[in-house]
């Protein structure tokens, strides 16, 4: 791919209210990523209620990953094909209903079909974002929309924390999820209304390349597979720790509530939020995403160790801040995706490596799960539920930094792609 192709990137598109239309599709991805979070702050409600341990937990919870992950290419395809409105629209509607499956049942199995449907809808999410900002905003500015939507998605993710556990806390986990249902509607009404059924790229018009070539065309580009797995391990502080074990292993190491425990995982989520869009700006200040990202994969790493072992409460919520603000720069993954394909392409390009990012989570999610039942001591609660000791959640989070050297090994074999944007 040469400069020249990445130049003719749109300035400007179809869009008539592309501010509107990119503001609902953050609005969703925010929605989304709550509806991920939710459950790290109700694992023992989940588990007293189903009569589960951790390891089934872990399975139940990342349904949502496997539908999720399968559906990416499929969306990236739609998004470039035939346009966000009925996709994103729809897509809220299913992941809204899913929910509500989640909450009214009694069986793991239909809970997990729950979870799956949520994943599903929520998988348009994140790409939907990025599509929309790459075809009605100049390329320039691409990775600056890249953070700001991170920015969103950790939002969803603060909501899904502490104000889910007061709400659970106050109104039941099963009143709690009904009231995100109901803010899902309200957000799906809200894209059927004013997003665009098609936003048109100018020039892209005489493109007319089947589903398959497309796929065929993204998935052999050696450089999105690489990018996708690092990003997927540096992810892994988020959707394997933050998003399930970050509030029992709190709570278990420093013998405190739900409440107190999401917070110290809501800081992760805030110091996510602060380097977004500081990343992409030092990316290009040092001209090179994979710089930036080696960096902060190096720091991540280094970081996780005393987290893990620390005894004090406090050095722990500032450590984890600065391991999500060096997590943040896992979205210039999504920038090497974007600048290594053609414009037309970028949402199946994006779409591909978002596959990759989270295909990770829904791998690690269940595995530090069943990494705590094998070091389980016998522990039980009162209410039946396992009893896991601080030891435990260390032996499982260990596994963390291990999968960040990996990711700093295979990001030396990634190229720099920042010379191929479009610096007008």
């Amino acid at each position: 791919m040469t400069s020249s192709v990445v130049e003719s990137s749109v300035e400007e598109s179809s869009c008539s209210n592309p501010w509107m239309t990119w503001a609902i599709s953050n609005v969703f991805y925010l929605y989304e990523v709550m509806l991920r979070v939710s459950p790290s702050v109700m694992t023992d409600n989940l588990m007293s209620h189903y009569g589960i341990t951790t390891g089934t937990l872990g399975v139940m919870i990342s349904f949502f990953y496997y539908s999720y992950t399968m559906l990416q290419i499929p969306c990236g395809l739609i998004l470039d094909k035939l346009g966000p409105r009925n996709l994103i629209g729809s897509s809220v509607v299913l992941s809204t209903l899913g929910s509500v499956l989640f909450a009214l049942t009694n069986s793991v199995g239909i809970a997990e079909v729950g979870r799956c449907m949520v994943g599903a809808g929520a998988a348009c999410a994140f790409i939907s974002c990025l599509q929309i900002a790459s075809i009605v905003f100049p390329q320039k500015y691409f990775a600056i929309f890249a953070g700001i939507t991170n920015m969103m998605g950790t939002a969803g993710a603060l909501c899904g924390g502490f104000p889910i556990a007061r709400s659970v806390n106050s109104i039941g986990w099963r009143e709690t999820i009904f009231l995100l249902a109901t803010i899902g509607m309200i957000i799906a009404m809200a894209a059927f209304t004013f997003i665009p059924k098609v936003i048109k790229i100018p020039g892209n018009e005489a493109v007319h390349n089947s589903f398959a070539a497309i796929f065929r065309k993204v998935i052999r580009n050696k450089q999105i597979i690489l990018s996708g797995i690092v990003g997927g391990f540096m992810y892994l502080a988020v959707s394997a720790f933050s998003e399930l074990w970050a509030v029992p292993f709190f709570m278990a190491k420093y013998n405190i509530g739900n409440e107190m425990a999401s917070i110290a995982s809501s800081i992760l989520f805030i110091g996510f939020a602060i380097g977004s869009i500081p990343v992409a700006i030092i990316a290009k200040k040092v001209n090179g995403y994979m710089k930036t990202i080696r960096f902060s994969i190096a720091c991540m790493a280094i970081m996780f160790i005393p987290l893990i072992y620390v005894d004090n409460m406090y050095l722990s919520f500032i450590i984890i801040f600065f391991i999500g603000i060096f997590t943040a720069a896992e979205v210039l993954v999504f920038t090497c995706a974007r600048n290594n394909e053609l414009p037309q392409n970028a949402g199946t390009a994006i779409a591909f490596s978002n596959a990759l990012v989270m295909l990770a989570g829904s791998i690690f999610q269940p595995i530090l799960g069943v990494i705590l039942d094998v070091f389980w001591t016998g522990a039980i609660s009162d209410n039946g539920v396992r009893i896991y000791d601080i030891s435990c959640y260390q032996k499982a989070i260990l596994t963390l930094p291990i999968c960040l050297v990996i990711a700093y090994v295979l990001s030396i074999f990634v190229k720099e792609t920042i010379g191929l944007e479009n610096q007008k």
